[in-house]
């Protein structure tokens, strides 16, 4: 099914890959597993381009060890007039450097299609499924193509990732493509990216949040301040949603002007993306799945940061009548 809309695309003309900001090891690796297919089965080139930062040292490690040829976005690559698939998300929703005046020709997604999406020519979106990087997979399986063993890796490492190892969502057709591509993975270099060496400052963070997060009966909210990459609030909203009693974390920073949210929920009845749209109503743009969302306010000033994250706390907390709680600290 890829191909054929992949067939749809100019030939002879070079192929843009587009991710969200800060990419995530799903964006990352169902790019690359793209690129791949676009070389092998239609002799295409490709560009893989994202903006932002990759901070997480998982998902730098994830880059360095594969050695995944990704480039900074410029817009001046637009100039060459490539045709353009975005990969893991959508254009705009503020989580990607596509300019508004630009239609990209294809899509490829896990996330529910937005209202606002255009495109030229085709869109390939399953939201049942856990991962991106399911669907480019499917393709590789359907198409009895060879995975190089870094791509599969990388493949593998994303399912996994993007699935919370099929602990939180995922389906048969995750767990399926999953299977295929074990055989083929380098644990070597798995290992390396799932436990790299961290950097004291990592736990000077971690020490950070855990005395900045407040618990409102068992929802844990923590407003970071500055942040110096904009992926921490969702690494520190997965750290705090395992302690015992917390059922809801939602993590806010600021990286440079703008603010970035993270909620990871394991309550079945809150849909984590509706709930992230309406705590940011107003004042940013926000999306994601049942159980886990990001969103982004920007230009937020330093002397405006407390007023924003009050809002969204009080927000909050009147969604799910915790006004009137006492808030309590992460560890009493």
């Amino acid at each position: 099914m890829l191909i054929e809309k992949l067939r749809k695309l100019p030939l002879r003309k070079r192929v843009l890959i587009l991710t969200h900001d800060n990419p995530d090891p799903d964006a990352i690796a169902s790019a690359w597993g793209l690129s791949y297919l676009l070389k092998k089965k239609l002799g295409l080139a490709s560009t893989i381009a994202y903006s932002g930062l990759i901070g997480r040292t998982e998902n730098r490690a994830l880059v360095r060890v594969l050695k995944i040829p990704l480039v900074k976005y410029d817009p001046h690559i637009l100039e060459k007039d490539p045709s353009i698939v975005m990969v893991d998300c959508q254009p705009y929703t503020g989580n990607n450097p596509l300019p508004f005046d630009i239609i990209p020709d294809g899509i490829i997604d896990h996330h529910p299609l937005r209202k606002t999406t255009k495109y030229k020519r085709w869109t390939l979106i399953d939201e049942r499924i856990g991962a991106t990087s399911t669907i480019i997979t499917a393709s590789f399986k359907r198409q009895k193509l060879f995975v190089p063993k870094k791509l599969a890796t990388a493949l593998f490492h994303a399912i996994r990732s993007e699935t919370k190892d099929f602990g939180w969502e995922g389906s048969d057709l995750d767990y399926n493509n999953y299977l295929f591509l074990l055989p083929r993975v380098d644990f070597g270099a798995l290992h390396k990216i799932v436990h790299p060496r961290l950097p004291k400052e990592y736990y000077q963070m971690i020490k950070a949040a855990i005395n900045k997060s407040r618990v409102f009966h068992s929802v844990v909210v923590c407003p970071l301040g500055k942040v110096p990459y904009p992926e921490l609030p969702a690494e520190i909203a997965d750290f705090l949603i395992f302690r015992e009693n917390i059922d809801l974390s939602l993590v806010m920073g600021l990286y440079q002007n703008d603010m970035y949210l993270s909620i990871r929920s394991l309550r079945r009845k809150v849909n984590s993306a509706k709930l992230m749209r309406e705590l940011i109503r107003g004042y940013g743009t926000g999306g994601g799945h049942e159980i886990m969302a990001g969103g982004k306010i920007p230009a937020v000033t330093s002397n405006k940061l407390s007023y924003i994250e009050n809002i969204v706390i009080q927000r909050l907390l009147e969604i799910f009548s915790l006004s009137e709680v006492k808030e309590m600290r992460f560890i009493h």
